[in-house]
């Protein structure tokens, strides 16, 4: 890149230091929410509602008002966002 183009991507400083890494023994790997998801009772201590329940859009509270039409569904903009 910089042959050809003159200019550099990456700072030199930036990749001897990447260079100088040792990896630890035992890595973090994954991440909370798939932990708390995976966990039964995280999810009930959390109230959350899986994606797996018909029309959970109803049950989810997020302090809003629900922008109702005439028959009292909940509008196709609000259902989208939720």
């Amino acid at each position: 890149m910089q042959t050809n183009f003159g200019m550099l991507i990456n700072d030199p400083d930036t990749i001897d230091s990447l260079k100088g890494i040792i990896m630890p023994k035992k890595a973090c790997q994954g991440t909370p929410w798939y932990q708390m998801l995976s966990n039964p009772k995280y999810q009930n201590d959390f109230n959350y509602i899986g994606a797996f329940i018909n029309e959970r859009e109803k049950l989810i509270e997020d302090g809003q008002e629900d922008l109702l039409d005439d028959e009292d569904e909940i509008v196709e903009e609000q259902h989208i966002l939720r």
